[in-house]
C-alpha cells in the first residue's frame, strides 16, 4: 500500500488537482479494496470511492493533521461510506424492494496489470493474516469492519460481554498488524 503523507492533503486543501490526482493514483486501490471488501460490489465500491475523493476535494478541511495519519482518515472514511451504503442496501432489500437496477451494471473498471498484481497481493496478505488469527478475535473484526456493526450489536449477537467483544477486537487488530508486517517483507 502506498504511502500518504500530509503534504499531498495540503496540496489538495490549497485547490492543486494534481495532487488529488497523484492521490487517487497512489491509494484509490486500497480504498477500492476496502470497500469491495464490505460492499461485495465492484460497482457500488466504485461510487463510494468517488464519493470519498468528491468529499475531500469539496471539505479539505474534514481533515484534522492533528489527530492522526491522512491515509488512515482516508481509509476510515471509506470504510463509514461503505458500511452506511450496505446499510442502506440491507434497509431497502429488508422492505422488499429490489436491488436488480445495481446488480445489472457492467464492470467498467479498467485496471493495468501492475496494478491488479499489486492489488492481488494485499488481498491475498490480507487473506492470510485472517486465516491466522484464532478465530474468536477473526469473528469480531468481521462483524465489527464488514458487516458495520458496533460493539454492542456485536456483544448481543454472539452473546459475549462487551469487555470481551472489545478485547477481542484489540488483540486481533493488534495480531492482524505483527501479521501483515511480517508477510510484507
Amino acid at each position: 500500500m502506498a504511502t500518504i503523507n500530509t503534504d499531498l492533503w495540503y496540496r489538495i486543501k490549497d485547490g492543486d488537482s494534481t495532487a488529488l490526482a497523484e492521490l487517487y493514483d497512489g491509494f484509490a486501490g486500497a480504498m477500492f479494496s476496502l470497500s469491495l471488501e464490505i460492499l461485495g460490489d465492484r460497482w457500488e465500491a466504485e461510487e463510494v470511492i468517488q464519493d470519498v475523493f468528491a468529499y475531500l476535494w469539496r471539505k479539505p478541511d474534514a481533515f484534522a493533521t492533528g489527530k492522526g495519519k491522512f491515509s488512515s482518515w482516508l481509509l476510515v472514511l471509506t470504510r463509514n461510506r461503505s458500511i452506511d451504503r450496505y446499510r442502506s442496501r440491507k434497509r431497502r432489500l429488508d422492505r422488499g424492494e429490489s436491488d436488480d437496477t445495481l446488480q445489472a451494471r457492467e464492470d467498467t473498471s479498467q485496471t493495468d496489470g501492475a496494478q491488479q498484481a499489486t492489488l492481488s497481493d494485499e488481498r491475498s496478505h490480507l487473506r492470510t493474516a485472517f486465516t491466522i488469527l484464532p478465530t474468536e478475535q477473526r469473528q469480531v473484526l468481521e462483524l465489527s469492519y464488514f458487516k458495520g456493526m458496533n460493539h454492542i450489536e456485536i456483544s448481543e449477537a454472539l452473546n459475549l460481554s462487551l469487555g470481551t467483544v472489545k478485547s477481542r477486537i484489540r488483540l486481533g487488530i493488534e495480531k492482524l498488524r505483527l501479521s501483515l508486517s511480517t508477510l510484507r517483507k
